[in-house]
């Protein structure tokens, strides 16, 4: 074993003469065998070499027996070691996480904080056949059966290529003692039920799994990375400016590299991507349209250019009614007094308003739209939500808070688009009209 994870370190190039190692140091078989080889092997790769011992403080007095087992174990080899104690209950309810996810993070933390130049885990070939099965399960695409990579970033893994078997075979041949964690014989957990029941019938089709699972990772890590890389390219040729992009580029491109490129983009943004949304996104990208993605966030594509609408809340405004124009945060609001004559003879646009000036008492009002508005369609002699007239008509909702609607003594009467109550609007008797044209800027 000690042979073959020298060959994985220099594989995948894990370490440089002068690095600083911190080990995360559990006391179970797999991160006790690989503290005696980069104990063994630390001078040939001139390397310094720690540990690091997490109590989760989960499992009682096992917890304990871990914790000073690590300690005797470092001090007889005359390796430095450091321990940090959480209580990942209390810590994974103050952040709304899973004990299981809160206690990796809390470890990785941990890790960081000591400034090494490298961490070393131990996971396994086995624990990388496992990964691979639970991701394979819950439906992940080919990034999640790449399963456990042997470097990222900072974090080594030299035990990627090494089974459960020779790690085992290695510290019997050794006389290596370690600790061994009760619940990982529960097999009501989901990797516990893989490695004890479902792993044990599939070697029964094929006894070399693991070596099988060793190739199809490689593989899947190739093309995944090529595929990256595509994406990328598509990435810098498909910007138009800051969170804007061609959607006939990105559309246009292969089916693996298009999703990719879409995570990247989310990615960007700070939005982890879903299987969801990324089929969403493609289903809008030659049609155009608008679909929420995740927090609130939308993504729209429009005039052949995908972007991120800000739907941030629209300041209130309020004004009294005059001829004149009138600048709104999203458009312009032209006001003007005609006759009947010009009445008759003016081309409505779906973006107009008239009223009878003679049947007005009191200030006209125009003001944005705000929740619960709803006015008298005298067209459709109807009353109508604003809610209900804006998606009707299509209206953009990054529009729809600044949308302008008519209000006469605190009775909204109408909006751009819409005809009056009867009682208000104007007609081929009236002698003075309000003629009102909203447009877009």
């Amino acid at each position: 074993m000690k042979t073959k994870v020298i060959q994985t370190i220099k594989k995948y190039n894990m370490l440089s003469s002068g690095e600083s190692v911190v080990l995360g140091l559990s006391g179970g078989k797999d991160s006790t065998a690989l503290l005696y080889v980069l104990n063994d092997i630390k001078a040939d790769f001139g390397i310094t070499l720690q540990a690091v011992h997490i109590n989760h403080n989960l499992r009682g007095e096992e917890a304990a027996r871990d914790e000073a087992f690590v300690k005797d174990l470092c001090e007889k080899l005359g390796v430095s070691l450091t321990v940090f104690s959480f209580d990942v209950k209390a810590q994974a309810k103050k952040r709304g996480e899973g004990e299981e996810e809160c206690g990796r993070k809390l470890r990785y933390e941990a890790f960081e904080s000591i400034g090494a130049d490298r961490i070393a885990t131990a996971h396994t070939l086995s624990d990388v056949g496992e990964t691979l099965l639970f991701n394979l399960t819950r439906g992940s695409g080919a990034k999640g059966l790449c399963s456990i990579p042997p470097v990222r970033d900072n974090i080594i893994r030299p035990l990627i290529e090494c089974t459960s078997e020779e790690i085992l075979d290695y510290l019997r041949a050794n006389n290596v003692s370690y600790v061994e964690d009760s619940t990982n014989s529960n097999t009501d957990y989901s990797r516990n039920l893989l490695r004890h029941r479902v792993i044990p019938e599939l070697k029964k089709i094929n006894p070399d799994f693991e070596s099988a699972v060793l190739k199809l990772t490689a593989v899947l890590r190739s093309e995944t990375d090529y595929i990256s890389l595509k994406a990328g390219e598509l990435l810098k040729e498909a910007c138009i400016s800051n969170g804007v992009y061609s959607a006939e580029l990105i559309s246009a491109a292969h089916a693996a590299v298009k999703a990719e490129c879409i995570k990247l983009i989310l990615a960007k943004e700070g939005i982890t991507p879903e299987y969801k949304h990324i089929k969403d996104i493609e289903n809008i990208l030659g049609s155009g349209g608008l679909t929420q993605i995740s927090g609130g966030r939308f993504i729209r594509v429009r005039n052949g250019a995908l972007d991120f609408p800000d739907f941030s809340v629209t300041p209130e405004y309020s004004f009294e009614l005059s001829e004149g124009e009138f600048v709104l945060p999203k458009g312009i609001l032209s006001v003007k007094k005609i006759n009947c004559e010009q009445f008759e003879n003016l081309k409505q646009s779906e973006f107009s308003f008239f009223i009878d000036c003679d049947k007005i008492n009191g200030e006209l009002i125009c003001r944005n739209r705000r929740a619960g508005d709803s006015f008298y369609d005298g067209r459709r002699k109807l009353t109508k939500t604003m809610k209900d007239f804006l998606n009707e008509n299509s209206i953009p909702p990054e529009n729809r808070a600044s949308y302008p609607v008519f209000e006469l003594a605190g009775e909204v009467i109408g909006t751009v688009g819409a005809s009056a109550d009867k009682k208000y609007t104007a007609d081929k008797t009236s002698k003075s009209i309000i003629f009102v044209h909203y447009e877009w800027r």
